[in-house]
C-alpha cells in the first residue's frame, strides 16, 4: 500500500496487556485499518480492516484558515480589519462540525460569527449595540440588539456633593476605550511594561450587565488579573498573585534542575515544543488553546491545536520545557 494514500491517520502510545504498544488507525481505499504494534521491537500483535463508506463530497470541500474566516466575517459585516478590534478568533466544534468562533467590535457595536471550517459558510451571526446609560453616580451599560449603525456614545452625569441637600454642577464625561487602552491601563496599575510580561488573556466580556475587558498576564515572579470597564477604563476588579516556587518531579530525569526558578519559557516556545512533538509546523495547524496554568503547584502550559479533524493536546512544564502529557486523537 502506498503510504501517501492513507487518510485520517491516528497514532497513540498505550499500555495493553502488560506491554507498551503503538495503536495506529488509518483509512485507505475505502477501508479502515487498525494496528497494534509492540513498542519494543515493532511486531504487529493485532490488526483489523473494515470497509467503510466515505462521504463522496468530503474531498471536494476546501478547509479554510482562521484568517480566511475572519475575512469572511468582516466582509459580511461590511467592515475592514483596520476598523475593528478582535476579541476572539479560534476553532471550536458545534453539532459535530468544526467552526471558527469570530468575535469583534467596531465603536460600540459587537459582532459574533460562527464560520464553518469546511467551505467557509456562515453558520451563525449576531450583532449587538452597547448603549451607555447614566444612573446616579455609576455608569452601566445595556446591550440592545440592533441592525443599524450607531455613533459612539458619550455620557454626561452629575455628581452630588455634601451630606445634606443640594448638588454641585460638576459633570464627568465617559468614553468607551479599546482593548489596547485597557491593557495599557492594567500595565500602568501593575507598574510593569509590556516587554516585561506575557499576556495569557485579553478579551471583552460581560459581568453583571457591565461590559468589561478581562486582562491576564504574568511577569517572571507575579501573575496579574484585571477587569477594566469598557465605558470609561475604570478598574473594577484586580488580583495580584506571586508565582510560588514549585518542585519538579524527581522522576523526570530529562529536565535538569529540581526547582522552579520562576523563569518561564514563553508561550511561543511552548507551542514550538508541542508542534515539534507532533511533527508539524505552525502553518499546518490551528491553535485552540495556549495558556499558562498552575497544577499541583507547578506552572504548566496547556497547548491544544488541530490539523484537520486530528486534535493534539500537550502539557509542558513552564520552567524546563519538558513534555508532561501528550495526546493526539481523531475528533469526531
Amino acid at each position: 500500500m502506498d503510504p501517501a494514500s492513507a487518510l485520517y491517520v491516528r497514532t497513540e502510545f498505550d499500555h495493553e496487556d502488560g506491554q507498551f504498544i503503538y495503536e495506529v488507525d488509518f483509512t485507505a481505499d475505502d477501508t479502515e485499518y487498525e494496528y497494534w504494534i509492540l513498542a519494543s521491537d515493532g511486531t504487529v500483535i493485532k490488526k483489523s480492516a473494515e470497509i467503510v463508506a466515505l462521504a463522496s463530497t468530503a474531498a471536494e470541500v476546501t478547509e479554510i484558515t482562521l484568517e480566511e474566516a475572519k475575512e469572511i466575517a468582516l466582509a459580511d459585516a461590511g467592515l475592514t480589519a483596520s476598523e475593528v478590534t478582535f476579541t476572539k478568533a479560534d476553532l471550536d466544534h458545534d453539532d459535530n462540525q468544526s467552526v471558527y468562533d469570530i468575535e469583534f467590535y467596531a465603536e460600540n457595536v459587537e459582532y459574533e460569527y460562527e464560520i464553518k471550517m469546511n467551505g467557509g459558510e456562515i453558520y451563525s451571526r449576531s450583532k449587538e449595540t452597547h448603549v451607555v446609560v447614566a444612573e446616579a453616580e455609576a455608569v452601566t451599560e445595556a446591550a440592545v440588539v440592533e441592525t443599524v449603525e450607531t455613533t459612539p456614545v458619550q455620557v454626561t452625569s452629575g455628581t452630588s456633593s455634601g451630606s445634606g441637600s443640594g448638588s454641585s454642577g460638576t459633570t464627568t464625561t465617559s468614553t468607551a476605550i479599546d482593548l489596547e487602552s485597557a491593557k495599557s491601563i492594567a500595565l500602568a496599575d501593575a507598574g510593569v511594561s509590556a516587554s516585561d510580561v506575557t499576556f495569557i488573556k485579553a478579551h471583552q466580556d460581560t459581568d453583571d450587565g457591565v461590559t468589561i475587558y478581562d486582562i491576564e498576564f504574568y511577569s517572571s515572579t507575579t501573575e496579574y488579573e484585571y477587569e477594566i470597564r469598557v465605558s470609561d477604563g475604570a478598574i473594577v476588579d484586580k488580583s495580584v498573585e506571586a508565582l510560588k516556587t514549585a518542585s519538579v518531579s524527581s522522576g523526570n530525569t530529562a529536565s535538569s534542575g529540581s526547582t522552579d526558578s520562576g523563569s518561564y519559557i514563553s508561550v511561543d516556545e511552548a507551542k514550538a515544543i508541542a508542534l515539534n512533538r507532533a511533527g508539524l509546523s505552525a502553518s499546518d495547524v490551528v491553535f485552540e488553546k495556549a495558556k499558562l496554568e498552575k497544577d499541583d503547584g507547578i506552572m504548566e502550559y496547556e497547548i491544544e491545536f488541530y490539523q484537520g479533524n486530528m486534535k493534539y493536546e500537550c502539557t509542558i512544564n513552564a520552567v524546563t520545557g519538558a513534555i508532561l502529557e501528550y495526546e493526539a486523537d481523531w475528533d469526531d
